[in-house]
């Protein structure tokens, strides 16, 4: 077991000291974020596991570099059984404890991002013309999303969830544009508007009105399969069904298209777990 901190997690809040720490149990897992809470309030220090992670609150006299690894080792058997439990809990109720990610892969756009804990006094008042409000996601720069680390692991979640959005809703209209663009696929109508969706079931849909639907989930897609997605979309454009005249279209834009749709059968297991399941 190792216990990694997290300096830019360092943070206050009302309750006293915040800062985030992670332990790698060196079982090529996903690593366990927790929170340390130290306040002069504290008389004695407590471990809670919950939907929200792992949380220890500690006197200000806790030496966290000292103490928290000897704390977390002497108690970790503990701490497995009980993340075991709250995750049955939540399996049972239709909920899915979720852990916070450290980096975030998009393949569609061959991105990869670092996910940092920054103190909630860095979040800026304002973002260009526009207000922030306290423990929001900070703008990313260069491969890094900054977090407010007094957010709750459900806020923290959600903060993603909001950037995968943006962030689809920026690259993914677009490729599609550009893609209608090309030769073969003009017909007789044409992209009215794209819009870019959480959707459950579907990777895209089209409308009669010449609407395009986009699932934000395709950033977690290679490339390939991506253009297939966005080609059959675009195919609806002019043959609204399911019809041997749409797959010869289609077919004639995407030759590779039986190979893609049945690698599409299987490609939600692509998405990772924070951003497909149900948030609490």
């Amino acid at each position: 077991m190792r216990c990694v901190f997290s300096e830019a997690g360092k943070g206050r809040s009302g309750a006293g000291e915040l800062l985030r720490f992670s332990l790698e149990l060196g079982d090529g897992g996903s690593p366990l974020w927790g929170t340390l809470r130290r306040s002069a309030r504290s008389k004695r220090i407590r471990l809670i596991v919950d939907e929200r992670g792992l949380t220890v609150t500690a006197p200000r006299s806790f030496r966290f570099r000292r103490d928290l690894s000897a704390l977390l080792e002497k108690h970790l058997a503990w701490i497995l059984r009980s993340v075991d439990k709250v995750s049955v809990r939540a399996k049972e109720a239709g909920r899915y404890p979720l852990t916070l990610p450290s980096q975030i892969a998009l393949p569609a756009l061959e991105e990869a991002w670092r996910v940092e804990l920054v103190p909630p006094e860095d979040i800026p008042a304002r973002v260009g013309s526009r207000p922030t409000a306290k423990g929001s996601l900070l703008p990313p720069k260069g491969g890094v999303i900054r977090l407010s680390s007094d957010l709750s692991q459900t806020e923290a979640l959600k903060a993603l969830r909001n950037w995968l959005r943006l962030r689809a809703k920026e690259a993914l209209p677009p490729l599609l544009l550009e893609l209608a663009a090309e030769p073969g696929l003009s017909g007789p109508g044409s992209v009215a508007r794209v819009f870019v969706k959480e959707m459950r079931s579907r990777w895209g849909s089209c409308s009669s009105r010449g609407n395009i639907n986009l699932n934000a989930r395709l950033l977690f897609l290679p490339p390939d399969l991506v253009r297939h997605v966005m080609l059959h979309e675009l195919c609806h454009l002019a043959e609204m069904n399911h019809s041997a005249a749409f797959y010869a279209r289609l077919n004639a834009v995407d030759p590779e298209a039986e190979r893609h749709i049945a690698e599409l059968r299987t490609a939600w297991r692509r998405v990772p777990s924070w951003a497909a399941e149900p948030l609490l």
